[in-house]
This record gives structure tokens, sequence and C-alpha cells, in this order.
């Protein structure tokens, strides 16, 4: 399996019916533990907002150093690049002059097998400024900008590095195409050099947050047993919609467009309604594209059909939805938590902000933490380097 995406928390219920539903709950409880001083059997990383995805290290056919985005995954054409003249057979632009600043820096770091991490500048891309009245060193990779003190060791490595680099990702296998991605409690760790700045993706023990009080494991607590009740309530329905037809992703576009969009997600009756209005919405939209009358009857009768499936099973429907939102509640009460930690300040233009979020594995499975608020100030960014 190929890190190409990761899913958030919540949709884990939409992509796999009652066992991801399940899943998500596991996710939740384990944090419970962790944040309660109890055994816990997740590792947790912390997501830098870096762009492009950058995939390097030993290609194990060639036994040569490369790098690339996550291109050199194609079955088809693998935009493998071994030497500078391979960037610009594959890439243009601002991203092959990225690419060749990699190809030539990041063998300083002795890569021995192949790794995944998310580029967070080149040369050019540090600047100064000041924040609260103190001198800060900057780069803004993607929408996060990430700020550390001008005077310190960490702001001196920035400033003087060539390309600074964040790596999360271990993959195994006999070749590019075939490798899947290794889960482990541990992201890679390097040493920086002079010209490579390599920031740490793990949470660190000393940097996890005060743990919580009673009071507080209470209330995480109750979220979780009460998305696990709305689970049970929904369970047979929720796997009758993820396996038959495509209910359940317009479900997950529904939930997403308009968390996007910055729309509330609260009052569950007022979205089992919202959604049978969506759902018609886009049928109607899908059928305006056909020219043939017939094709054009076709989906209004799928559309009557899908309308009285859902009618039909409003309760059940009903207790998906609330299943999925508790999720996000509890979600968030653990990134709140989580955010007490960390040293570097992160902003999206001259407002503090959190950081994008954070990567949650166990069970050789991994699950995105992210807030709403980097989800809808990631919608005005330039994703054109992550289809390279």
């Amino acid at each position: 399996m190929k890190n190409t995406h990761l899913e958030h928390l919540e949709d884990d219920i939409l992509n796999s019916g009652t066992a991801g539903g399940f899943n998500a709950v596991s996710f939740l409880r384990s944090f419970s533990d962790m944040l309660s001083g109890k055994s816990s059997d997740i590792s947790i990383t912390t997501k830098w907002d870096g762009a492009p995805a950058i995939i390097c290290g030993i290609d194990p056919v060639t036994d040569r150093f490369f790098v690339g985005t996550k291109s050199v995954f194609n079955k088809v054409t693998p935009k493998v690049c071994y030497d500078a003249t391979d960037v610009d057979r594959f890439y243009t632009g601002a991203l092959a002059d990225k690419l060749k600043v990699c190809l030539q820096y990041l063998p300083q770091l002795n890569i021995t097998g192949i790794i995944q991490g998310d580029l967070l500048f080149t040369a050019g891309d540090q600047r100064s400024g000041v924040i609260g009245g103190n001198r800060v060193t900057c780069f803004t990779p993607n929408t996060i900008t990430y700020a550390v003190p001008h005077n310190s060791s960490v702001g001196a490595q920035v400033r003087r590095a060539q390309v600074g680099i964040v790596f999360h990702t271990v993959y195994q296998g006999n070749s590019l195409q075939d490798c899947s991605a290794v889960f482990s409690n541990r992201a890679p760790v390097f040493q920086s050099t002079e010209d490579c700045f390599v920031a740490d993706a793990n949470y660190h023990a000393a940097s996890l947050p005060i743990l919580y009080t009673n009071r507080e494991s209470a209330r995480l607590n109750a979220y979780i047993n009460k998305a696990e009740g709305s689970l049970k309530q929904c369970s047979k329905f929720l796997d009758v919609m993820n396996k038959h037809g495509v209910m359940h992703l317009m479900l997950k576009k529904f939930f997403n467009q308009r968390i996007r969009a910055g729309r509330n997600l609260h009052n569950t009756a007022r979205l089992v309604q919202d959604f049978i209005a969506f759902y018609v919405t886009t049928m109607n939209a899908e059928r305006d594209t056909k020219k043939q009358e017939k094709t054009r009857e076709k989906y209004n009768k799928m559309r009557d059909q899908g309308v009285a499936f859902l009618s039909n099973n409003s309760s059940s429907l009903y207790h998906i939805i609330a299943s999925y939102l508790t999720i996000r509640d509890a979600k968030k009460l653990i990134i709140a938590q989580l955010n007490k930690g960390g040293a570097i300040k992160t902003f999206i233009g001259k407002e503090p902000t959190t950081p994008e979020g954070y990567v949650v594995s166990k069970n050789n499975a991994a699950l995105k933490f992210v807030d709403d608020e980097f989800r809808l100030a990631n919608i005005t960014v330039d994703k054109s380097w992550d289809s390279k």
C-alpha cells in the first residue's frame, strides 16, 4: 500500500461501514487510555503542512539514489529521477527546480531505503519576520507559516540550509512499483546537516500534553460511548449502504462540502433532511448532463428510488450521522490536547493557528486527526504538485 492518501478518522465509517466505525472508536479508546496515563497501542506523528510530497532513497532495482513526487509509484510511467536530466524530462518550473535541489543535497543524509516526506523549503524560501516583538525565521511551504526564534539553534539551521524537509513514511519492497508503506511507532529520523534541515515528525513523550483530569477523561469517554451506541443502532443499514451503490460516497461528499464551506454540523435531524436534498440535487445535476431521454429517465428513477430508500431508513441514517458527528467531537477534544505540545509556532497569514494535525497509527493502519480550521484554509491552495 502506497501512502498516497490518508483518510480522516470520521470518514472511516463511510469508507468501511460498520468495521470502519468501530475502528474509529478503537482509535479513540486508545487515545483515552494514553491521555489518562494508561498503556496505549497508538503512535502519533505531527502532520507538517509541506508541499510537495517527496519520495526519495535508494532504488532497490538500480541501487541508485533517486528523488521524485508520488509519481515514482506510477505503474506505466514511473517518474523516477536519478539525475538532473531525469528531472527535466519529467517535471517543469518551480517543481523541477526544487527536485534538483533535493537531488543535490538529500544524499548527505545517507538514506539507505525508500522514504516519503514533505518539502518545507529550498534556499530562498526562508525569510525573517517579527512576531510579538520577537525576531523569527519563517517559511511557508503550503498553507501554514512556520516560525522559529531567529536566535535559536533551529533558526540558524533553517537560515543556512539549502533544503528543509520532514520525513514520515518508510517503504519496503523489491521495486518501487511493488513496495508498501511500513507503519511503525516512529517516523524516520535523520540528523540535519549544514545544507539539509530535517524536521522531526515524531510526537515526543517530552512534549506530550498534560494528562486529562478525571472530568476531562469522563467527557471524552462519554463521546466515545455515545458514538459506539449510535453505531450499534445503524450497523446493518450502514453496511447495506456501504456495499451497494454510491450512497456512502455521496454522504462523504456532503460532509466534506459543508466542512470546507465552514457550515454548521450540529443539528442531526436537520442534516438528515439536508442530505436527502443534496442527494436529489446531485442526481438531478447528473441527469441534466445526459442527452438521451431514456438515460435521463433512468436517473430520475434512480433518484426517486434513492429518496425512498433514505426516507424509509431515516432513523438509521440519523444514527449514522450522529455517529459521524460524535466521533468528530471526540476527535476535536483530542486534537486540542495534543496541540498543547510543540515548540515551533504556526500561522495562517499573520494569525496564529494550530498545527495541521496528526497521523495516528494503530494495528498497521493510519488515520488523520485534522481539525476543520486547516481543512477550510487549505481549499484555496493550489494542489497541482500532488498530481504530478
